[in-house]
């Protein structure tokens, strides 16, 4: 059973943030990024834990879309993915 994947406000607005700095540039590029992004995570729905675990946070995984790194949790009971962030790999990491 696939399972389904919940954006949290923080990764909405993470994402949000990501994408319009692109689009100063140029709106195109935003666009095709922002669709290969959620395209990748569509992987998720089949294989929940592809993404490795964040030592210092239990429970919290993390996938490379390069150079965007996508952190979330698993709740198997739900089988749900909720993602908590979209965070450039430039950054500091966000605390979880």
């Amino acid at each position: 059973m696939a399972y389904k994947i919940f954006f949290t406000e923080d990764a909405l607005k993470d994402l949000e943030e990501i994408l319009d700095y692109i689009r100063l540039d140029n709106r195109a590029a935003a666009d095709s990024f922002g669709s290969g992004l959620l395209d990748h995570l569509e992987l998720l729905k089949d294989f929940p834990y592809i993404g490795s675990s964040v030592v210092e946070r239990p429970g919290v995984r993390k996938v490379l879309h390069s150079p965007i790194r996508i952190y979330y949790r698993i709740n198997e009971r739900r089988k749900l993915v909720e993602i908590l962030h979209f965070w450039h790999g430039s950054k500091m990491d966000p605390n979880l």
